[in-house]
């Protein structure tokens, strides 16, 4: 005889003999239940299964879920403070590339001032202007593509440290590209 087969043979003995004259709210109670089909021996083994059952999805089901979750967080905010830096990193590009563009500048206007004053220079102070200026916009080129590379550079290892995957040359070109065209906007 197991111990459930004890618990209902003794439960059903205690329902089989009436209580002699009392009826109190608590046998009320019990019978009230007993008539909707909740006993203890029932009621403990349901108890029972029900803590085994909620230990079993929490051990294997919430616990690794959760788990998961946590890391999904971690790799967010890593990919938040990777995306920080690539941003301070092309601004510190622009302003170096401002600089230069100054620089080259104050350099154009300092050749368009010798230019001026000189009067055999007249014919050539648009030849040195234009050359300045196609200097300065080749270097402001050469210097935004530059930076794109590096950023899209930056945003693919990125991307690829998140996926957690190697790229092949050619899906790194396509988003390579992907990122160069994004930044031209």
């Amino acid at each position: 005889m197991t111990f459930l087969s004890a618990l209902l043979a003794a439960d059903t003995a205690k329902a089989a003999a009436p209580a002699a004259g009392s009826s109190g709210p608590i046998d009320d109670i019990i019978k009230l239940f007993g008539d909707f089909g909740v006993d203890g021996p029932h009621l403990l083994v349901q108890v029972i299964n029900f803590a085994i059952l909620a230990f079993v999805l929490y051990k294997f089901a919430i616990k690794p879920a959760l788990g998961q979750l946590e890391e999904r967080i971690r790799q967010a905010e890593q990919l938040q403070k990777d995306r920080a830096a690539a941003e301070a990193q092309l601004a510190s590009a622009q302003k170096t590339a401002e600089a230069q563009l100054v620089a080259a500048s104050d350099e154009a206007a300092k050749i368009l001032a010798d230019a001026r004053n000189s009067a055999k220079a007249q014919a050539a102070q648009t030849e040195v202007i234009a050359k300045a200026k196609a200097a300065i916009e080749a270097d402001r080129v050469k210097m935004m593509n530059e930076v794109r590379g590096e950023v899209s550079r930056l945003v693919v290892e990125t991307a690829a440290k998140v996926l957690e995957q190697n790229l092949d040359d050619a899906q790194r070109g396509r988003l390579n590209e992907a990122a160069v065209k994004q930044l031209a906007r």
